[in-house]
């Protein structure tokens, strides 16, 4: 049976538990199948907006897949990710396996398709501005209709005119009210595109 229609019919048993899961749509994928994983839910909970994560089924041994609800703002997500990282590269932990991966499923809707974004070097942490200087490159505050070069300042840039700043090495400040759909679209459909490889540290901004 096709992979797409597994992975979707296991998430369809949470509305056995009256929710229902809705993965990032995008057009393309490049790693289309995972072997020897478990599997870590963080659902979004309808009535308060909350995001609730889920890993009782997960072993530290495999790889890791993350199914993540698009609706999610991208602030209720990171510390769950953060905790998830923590976890997955424990050095006390004896079960940690160092070759193991870490993705996010995603949904190739033209394909039909589960598609797998890797994950497993990326690093969020929750933007402090007193520790900007720490990183010594230059800020770019990420939306999803644009981005600043200083935060809160002018109108914003919009993403069809990057091309002209992509060669510069940037500390990269995520919106925190934007959602996992907006952050997938930034991160993987047009980053990965417009820079010279995976961005691996974001900083969330509340």
């Amino acid at each position: 049976m096709n992979r797409f229609i597994i992975i979707l019919a296991t998430l369809l048993l949470l509305g056995c538990q009256k929710k229902q899961m809705q993965l990032p749509q995008v057009q393309d994928t490049k790693i289309t199948s995972v072997e020897d994983y478990s599997q870590v839910y963080i659902s979004y909970e309808e009535s308060t907006g909350e995001a609730k994560l889920n890993a009782n089924g997960l072993i530290s041994s495999t790889n890791w897949v993350l199914h993540i609800d698009k609706r999610n703002k991208l602030h209720k997500v990171a510390p769950l990710f953060i905790k998830l990282q923590e976890k997955r590269t424990n050095p006390r932990n004896p079960h940690s396996n160092p070759d193991a991966h870490l993705y996010i499923s995603l949904a190739d809707i033209p394909h039909k398709r589960l598609g797998f974004m890797d994950v497993t070097n990326l690093t969020l942490l929750p933007y402090d501005p007193q520790k900007m200087s720490e990183y010594g490159n230059t800020p770019i505050f990420v939306y999803p209709d644009g981005f600043r070069l200083k935060e809160d300042k002018g109108e914003k840039t919009p993403w069809n005119e990057f091309g002209v700043y992509k060669n510069v090495f940037y500390v990269w400040v995520f919106s925190g009210e934007m959602t996992f759909q907006q952050f997938v679209d930034i991160y993987y459909t047009m980053l990965h595109q417009q820079t010279d490889g995976p961005i691996t540290r974001i900083m969330i901004n509340d």
